[in-house]
């Protein structure tokens, strides 16, 4: 598609050029000729008629009016010529002659005057087309999207200016399949080749992203959506769009950057509010790793060493010190900054490790806790740390919600689950207060909050991660019974390899 400049907009009747005004001064030329010639002639034919051969010039030089206009002129010259010539006697031979040449100036001039509306008609099309496609090569510079027409099996191609921009071809080039390979990343070749090789083979339509490298040595990102059709001789063709998706691409990345650092800043503030748990949980383990040392040396200290006790002081210490090693290796990885890793991890196990780290939190809150971990083994793809943040909040926020609690028992239920659908479901429900309906809808909202020292974070960057593990989180509630907090993820075994 070529751009049309905007000189070429402009009405084609609007300027005359000077050859076209030659042919209207050699036209007039013509017309006295004939006239004089039918004038003053002694020849016994229809000189008039010659007249048709200025009507049809007439068509390429004048408008309808113009042409009109002419037929008429040519019309009353022939009468003039033949009133000079044989005055008002209206002698049979030479006024039948008149006759003829009226007739063939007359319908002459209708056949040139539909030639020429048909003309006017074209042209009209054609310079609407041309604004046309000068409207749709500045929208698709706009959008930056340009269209391709790929025709199968021949492979040929059509070529958008806008296409060839994206593209970084040359103008003069007549890009072809094999050369739109090559600028293909070699990583998403063969995954296009196969897509372009199932399409035709299964009549469908086509949908993909992929990467061009550029002549810089740099990438774009670009998205293809091609549709079948049929050419009048039945040959498939593909019609379609590619779209330059870089910014919004990059912007994607950026934003996930962004959330990957809010969420573990969110990590690092929980800590901190976990640091007296965290403190209890590591001094544990050490006061017990202390006492079971002192306990072994005093059976060694004995007249007849007890080996056996003091071999059992020393697994008990293995024991401990292994289990303030864990508590300290789950802190260091929820405070680790590290770019998600989705692998296969048991959504069970996480569950277990983020309720170990907060057990004093529970405690303190004098909540009785109960964890039904379902049937069999419920294995997500996802990250760990992720997982653990999104299970943490959300039990923080049940403990904080029932803290105001004096009339009845606390209580926070935990249960793993399968979904209608298949997925991995965890719902955690307390019996707090609740959350009243007008609230529940922006619970997930960024900086939405009901607590008064609350940022409106947590559940916010909750809602991100599951989103970008592939699940859904919502919660229910009815005032006054408390809350259940649900998030679901898809089941590894049923995820598409």
């Amino acid at each position: 598609m070529n751009t049309v400049p905007a000189a070429s907009l402009r009405n084609p009747r609007a300027e005359v050029s000077p050859s076209v005004w030659l042919l209207r001064l050699g036209s007039a030329m013509l017309t006295l000729v004939i006239f004089l010639m039918d004038w003053l002639s002694t020849l016994d034919v229809a000189i008039a008629v010659l007249y048709v051969a200025v009507i049809l010039m007439s068509g390429d030089l004048f408008s309808r009016k113009g042409v009109a206009t002419v037929a008429w002129v040519c019309g009353f010259l022939t009468l003039l010529a033949y009133l000079l010539s044989h005055g008002t006697g209206w002698l049979l031979p030479p006024f039948a002659r008149c006759l003829v040449s009226l007739a063939a100036i007359g319908i002459t001039g209708l056949l040139v005057l539909k030639y020429r509306g048909s003309k006017d008609a074209l042209r009209e099309q054609v310079r609407l087309l041309h604004r046309s496609e000068a409207f749709l090569a500045g929208a698709q510079r706009l959008s930056q999207t340009g269209s391709i027409g790929l025709k199968l099996p021949s492979a040929e191609m059509y070529w958008s200016d806008e296409a060839r921009r994206i593209f970084d071809f040359d103008d003069q080039l007549q890009p072809t399949l094999e050369y739109m390979m090559g600028r293909v990343h070699p990583e998403d070749t063969d995954g296009l080749k196969a897509l372009i090789e199932q399409a035709y083979a299964q009549h469908a339509n086509m949908e993909t992203e992929f990467r061009v490298l550029m002549a810089d040595g740099s990438s774009k990102f670009v998205r293809m959506l091609a549709q079948q059709a049929h050419d009048a001789s039945g040959c498939c063709e593909y019609i379609g769009a590619l779209m330059d998706v870089t910014a919004s691409k990059n912007a994607e990345e950026a934003l996930h950057r962004s959330q990957s650092q809010l969420a573990h800043v969110t990590r690092v503030t929980t800590l901190g509010e976990m640091a007296a748990s965290i403190a209890h949980e590591v001094n544990q383990p050490l006061a017990a790793v202390t006492t079971n040392a002192e306990a072994g040396l005093r059976w060694l200290n004995r007249d007849v060493p007890d080996l056996g006790e003091v071999r059992s002081a020393i697994e008990r210490i293995k024991s401990e010190a292994h289990r303030a090693s864990e508590v300290i290796r789950r802190i260091r990885s929820l405070s680790r900054k590290n770019d998600p890793s989705h692998v296969q991890v048991d959504l069970f196990e996480v569950l277990q490790e983020s309720v170990a780290l907060i057990r004093r939190e529970i405690r303190r809150h004098r909540v009785s806790l109960e964890v039904y971990p379902g049937d069999g083994v419920h294995l997500v793809k996802g990250d760990r740390v992720q997982l653990q943040q999104v299970i943490i909040n959300l039990l923080m926020n049940a403990l904080q919600a029932m803290s105001g609690m004096h009339t009845k028992e606390r209580t926070l239920s935990v249960a793993l689950g399968t979904a209608m659908n298949g997925d991995v479901l965890l719902r955690i429900k307390d019996n707090g207060p609740g959350v009243s309906e007008q609230n529940l809808p922006s619970l997930f909202n960024p900086f939405f909050t009901t607590k008064p020292e609350g940022m409106g974070m947590g559940l916010s960057i909750c809602r991100s991660i599951i989103d970008a593990h592939g699940g859904r989180i919502w919660a229910e509630s009815e005032l006054g019974h408390g809350a259940v907090m649900n998030f679901s993820l898809p089941a590894y075994e049923h995820m598409p390899s």
